[in-house]
């Protein structure tokens, strides 16, 4: 996935920090919308270059697609275990399956929380500035 960024500071040669200005699903054509009022928000992220770069350049950034497995990782695990809390309890009776499939959501929630710290940590997740623009 490619996006435009803003270099906010250089911490070493081969890595910089930048500002990425994160689109909501409309990306924000508020004229033809006639205006969500939703707010722009920005993150800040650590990425590799292979060239000198300044304060303030715009670049153009990318992230590999791991993103992507991270995200169906976050929805999809809690419901997996949801269902799979609701459909293994043989011969009980319904409130139980529901408690089960309660606690398998729940259960799904702190596992993607857990992987979400360990992939935080690990920086798994690299950027890479492809250009200056």
């Amino acid at each position: 996935m490619k996006q435009i960024a803003t270099v906010t500071g250089i911490l070493h040669e081969h890595l910089a920090e930048v500002t990425v200005v994160r689109r909501s699903a409309c990306a924000h054509d508020c004229e033809n919308c006639s205006g969500c009022g939703a707010k722009t928000a920005s993150i800040t992220v650590r990425a590799r270059c292979d060239f000198p770069l300044a304060v303030g350049d715009t670049v153009e950034l990318y992230s590999d697609n791991r993103v992507l497995g991270y995200a169906a990782l976050v929805y999809l695990v809690p419901l997996a275990m949801f269902f799979i809390g609701y459909l293994c309890p043989v011969d009980v009776t319904e409130a139980v399956r529901y408690l089960c499939a309660g606690a398998g959501f729940l259960f799904g929630i702190a596992l993607a929380v857990v992987c979400d710290r360990l992939i935080r940590r690990s920086h798994a997740v690299m950027y890479q500035i492809i250009r200056k623009i």
